[in-house]
C-alpha cells in the first residue's frame, strides 16, 4: 500500500466510523444498522481510487447498488421497484447531461462514474433524499476547491474528484434513513 493511500485511509476510516457511531448511538437496537459498515467499505474504496486515478470502479458501484437494493427491499419493500426505476432514470439523465457538457466544453464536469454513483446512492438513500446527499457533496466539493485555490493559487487546471464527496454524503444520508432512528 502506497503512502498516499495509507494516509487517505487513516483519515477516511475514522471519519466513516465516527459518523456511524454518532448516528447509530441514537438508533433503536436491531434494524438495518449492520448494513452501514458493509456500505462503508465500497464507499471508502471508491473514494481512495477516485482520489488516486480520477476513476470510480464499477465493482464499487455494483456493491453500493446491491446494499441500497437490500436496504430498500427490507426497509421499504412496497417502493423497491419504483426506487430502482428512479435510480436508473436519474443515473441516465446525469450521465447524458455529463456527456453533453463534456462535448460542449471539452472538459469533464460530471463523469460517468459520478452519475452511476448517484444512481447507486439513490438506492441507499431513496429518491426523495438523494437531493440532500447531492447538496452536501456539492458544498463539500466547493469548499475543497476554494481551499485548494487559496493554498495553491489558480487551480483551474487541477481536477478535484467529486466521488469522495458523493460517497461520504450518501453515507451520511443513508444513516439518517435507517429505520429506528428517532427522527425517522
Amino acid at each position: 500500500m502506497s503512502g498516499s493511500v495509507a494516509s487517505v485511509l487513516i483519515v477516511l476510516v475514522p471519519v466513516y466510523g465516527a459518523t456511524f457511531l454518532l448516528v447509530s448511538w441514537h438508533a433503536s437496537p436491531g434494524g438495518l444498522a449492520w448494513l452501514a459498515p458493509v456500505l462503508a467499505v465500497p464507499l471508502i474504496w471508491l473514494s481512495v481510487t477516485d482520489l488516486r486515478r480520477f476513476e470510480i470502479p464499477d465493482t464499487a458501484i455494483i456493491s453500493i447498488a446491491l446494499c441500497g437494493a437490500l436496504f430498500q427491499w427490507v426497509a421499504r419493500p412496497a417502493s423497491l421497484w419504483s426506487e430502482i426505476a428512479l435510480a436508473l432514470g436519474l443515473a441516465a439523465v446525469l450521465w447524458t447531461g455529463g456527456d453533453l457538457a463534456f462535448r460542449r466544453i471539452g472538459r469533464e464536469a460530471l463523469g460517468i462514474g459520478d452519475a452511476k454513483l448517484i444512481g447507486a446512492g439513490t438506492l441507499c438513500t431513496g429518491f426523495a433524499a438523494i437531493w440532500w446527499a447531492l447538496l452536501i457533496a456539492c458544498v463539500g466539493g466547493i469548499a475543497a476547491a476554494l481551499a485548494a485555490r487559496r493554498g495553491r493559487g489558480n487551480t483551474t487546471h487541477l481536477g478535484i474528484p467529486f466521488g469522495p464527496f458523493l460517497a461520504y454524503a450518501i453515507y451520511m444520508v443513508f444513516l439518517l434513513q435507517l429505520p429506528g432512528m428517532p427522527w425517522h
